[in-house]
């Protein structure tokens, strides 16, 4: 494999400097949001009803579209900053982002439940189980991209302290390890078993998936994580021991990924998108507040391109709908206990 060149290949020192990741909502702009929540709202249809045909926005649909094209196509993640949420109902922001989501991809099933709305809060999750989710948790979770094309979060409140949320650009560290290790990068070319974490899809009777790290398909690269899943398969039956070579791919990817990475200061009413096949992330440990109603909360989606750029087999098998279990129904509650 080779070097690859272009805009997803960012740096954290050239981002730091010229915050051309960020976005800052006019006032304008945030009322073309807030008068597209109003007419779902009378219109009263349940939240993952509402697609981008209902959720019109004649001043910022045009900068969304051409957003979307840098989350796909350019760098991968943009930050959109300043979204009001004091003093809002939690329908009215969930709306809010919902609707802008529309505007990147379709919304998929994040959980075995259906959940198309994701709540990413502290509920004593235990990650190290077979089942354990990491984001209804408080620990630390390693580099990752999610199991979607596009993920977004929506920033209600933050924690007492910890909890930052950190982010590279895969590509960046592809092309570090053909400098530093040149000889693992094939490695990571391998089809690595992956756990289910329980959720299977309907007619599946594996507990595991497969997927390459790295891939190139007709030209487009994605990479995925080198996370808990496969750590996790690996004590499944029928599912080979990871080679020496393999773990110390693994083990290098991994240290690049925390090496270069960019720390992200969220602020309530951020709302981040992020493309998964040229990004990596992770959120260091934190410590919630006592009072429950200032415990840490983000929204989240999961999203589809439907096909926006090609993509391995194996992706497009796993991410084209999100997790999907016999029987669930799909629904965007507004929050979970």
């Amino acid at each position: 494999m080779k070097p690859i060149i272009g805009p997803s290949a960012w740096t954290r020192e050239v981002l730091e400097q010229n915050k051309s990741h960020l976005y800052r909502l006019s006032e304008l702009e945030i009322s073309d949001i807030f008068d597209a929540v109003a007419k779902v709202e009378r219109a009263s249809p349940q939240l993952h009803e509402i697609r981008k045909e209902d959720f019109l926005l004649p001043v910022l649909g045009p900068v969304l579209a051409d957003l979307r094209e840098e989350v796909i196509k350019g760098r991968g993640f943009v930050f959109l900053r300043g979204l009001p949420t004091e003093g809002r109902s939690l329908y009215k922001t969930a709306a809010a982002f919902w609707g802008i989501g529309c505007h990147f991809g379709r919304a998929v099933s994040q959980n075995g439940k259906g959940h198309l709305l994701g709540h990413v809060k502290d509920l004593g999750a235990d990650i190290t189980s077979p089942t354990g989710r990491g984001y209804n948790s408080a620990s630390p979770l390693g580099f990752h991209a999610d199991s979607c094309d596009i993920f977004g979060l929506c920033v209600l409140k933050t924690s007492m302290s910890g909890g930052q949320h950190r982010m590279c650009s895969s590509v960046t560290v592809h092309n570090e390890m053909l400098k530093r290790a040149p000889g693992l990068v094939q490695e990571l070319t391998f089809r690595f078993y992956r756990s289910r974490r329980g959720e299977l899809p309907p007619g599946e009777t594996k507990p595991w998936t497969r997927q390459p790290i790295f891939s190139v398909t007709d030209g487009y690269f994605a990479a995925r994580g080198a996370s808990s899943t496969i750590t996790r398969s690996q004590g499944m039956p029928g599912v080979p021991r990871l080679t020496e070579r393999q773990k110390e791919a693994i083990k290098v990817y991994n240290e690049i990924a925390a090496e270069i990475a960019m720390d992200v200061d969220f602020e309530p009413g951020d709302i981040s998108m992020v493309q998964n096949y040229v990004t990596l992330h992770s959120r260091t440990r934190y410590e919630d507040w006592p009072e429950p109603e200032r415990k840490r909360h983000l929204l989240r989606l999961w999203l589809s391109f439907d096909g926006a750029r090609p993509l391995h087999d194996d992706i497009v098998r796993d991410h084209a709908q999100g997790i999907q279990e016999e029987g669930i129904t799909l629904h965007a509650p507004l929050d979970v206990a």
